[in-house]
């Protein structure tokens, strides 16, 4: 899609959300409308409440962009050592090559299920 992600966990402090946005540049927050309340408002980020969009009439054709694995896919904060939380940032070929080595080392195919144990923000 040509654009890079930043998970952020609702039951994160708002401060720190807050932090999240502006240290990462987010332009646009997709998000569900019952978590509206619970997100800070950042100048200069548009948000969407993706459950109240009607999609159906959106393209389903790629949008013709010309990506590399060098792209960035997403953001990841830490607890940063200072205790402000610090960014850092995966490519796409990095998340690839992940996934890669799952499917190796553990031999998945489609027919595999699996779990998230850690937050999708960490």
């Amino acid at each position: 899609a040509g654009g890079a992600y930043v998970p952020l966990d609702p039951d994160y402090p708002i401060e720190r959300l807050a932090y999240m946005l502006q240290d990462s540049g987010v332009e646009l927050l997709l998000t569900q409308s019952h978590l509206l309340g619970d997100l800070p408002s950042a100048d200069g980020v548009c948000t969407v409440a993706m459950d109240m969009l009607h999609l159906d009439s959106w393209p389903v054709s790629a949008p013709g962009l010309h990506l590399s694995g060098d792209n960035l896919a997403y953001v990841i904060y830490t607890s940063g050592s200072t205790g402000q939380p610090k960014g850092v940032g995966n490519t796409h070929a990095a998340l690839a090559e992940r996934l890669q080595w799952m499917q190796d080392t553990y031999g998945l195919d489609e027919s595999d299920v699996l779990m998230q144990k850690a937050p999708i923000s960490f």
